[in-house]
This record gives C-alpha cells, structure tokens and sequence, in this order.
C-alpha cells in the first residue's frame, strides 16, 4: 500500500483524486490537508511514501512552494499536481526535483502508477 499526504485547497480536486484512485484499483491511502501549514504538522511520523501537491495554495504558490514541500518531505517523493497542462512548469519542477508532474483529471491515477513504479520505490501498485 502507498501512503500519500495530499496537499489540496479545493475540495473538489480532492475527491476527484480520490475516486479515480479507487476506479483505478490502486492500493493508496490518501490523508488531506488543505495548507503547507497543516502538512508541516502532519508529515513528521505520518511515515508517507509520497507528497502530492498542489501549486496554488492559501500559504504558498508555485516553485517557492515546491521548494519548501521537497524540504519538508526530504527523501519520499513528491508529486506535482496541476491544473494546468504546462510543459515548461513541468520541466522545471522535475529539475528542481519533483519526481513528476501530473495534471488533475481523470488520467491522474495513471499517470500517478507510472511515475511510482518508474521511481525504483520498491512500491508494487495495483
């Protein structure tokens, strides 16, 4: 089973993750907070696989954002979820380290099970 702490302001965004996980058949669970603060708090001792933030958050935005979320989740993955489609903004978070880049939508668990299973986890995802 992987354990993911989602970073998500949007309510909606998080249940939509949730429920393409599950039509998918992959053995996540997901803890969500709505804020970094709120991560911050919870990450230590959560023993989480993966980190999958948002980059439009009331405490943070973008790059900067991202920074501070590598920082806080030091060696467990950390997943970039995006509303926008951009290559670029892609590009540059794997570059500073973001083990992937995926755009909300139904598609997300997908791509979510590639990036992991690419990423030498040791993680087996249904």
């Amino acid at each position: 089973m992987t354990r993911a702490l989602l970073i998500e302001d949007h309510e909606a965004d998080a249940q939509l993750l949730w429920e393409v996980l599950e039509l998918a058949g992959m053995d996540w669970t997901v803890e969500h907070v709505t804020t970094f603060a709120e991560a911050g708090q919870r990450w230590p001792g959560g023993c989480f696989d993966v980190l999958l933030l948002d980059l439009d958050l009331p405490d943070g935005l973008g790059l900067e954002l991202l920074a501070r979320a590598l920082t806080l989740a030091q060696e467990a993955a950390v997943v970039v979820l995006s509303g926008l489609a951009d290559g670029e903004l892609a590009t540059r978070a794997r570059h500073l380290g973001a083990r992937g880049y995926v755009v909300k939508g139904l598609n997300a668990a997908e791509d979510l099970r590639q990036i992991m299973a690419s990423s030498g986890s040791g993680q087996v995802l249904k």
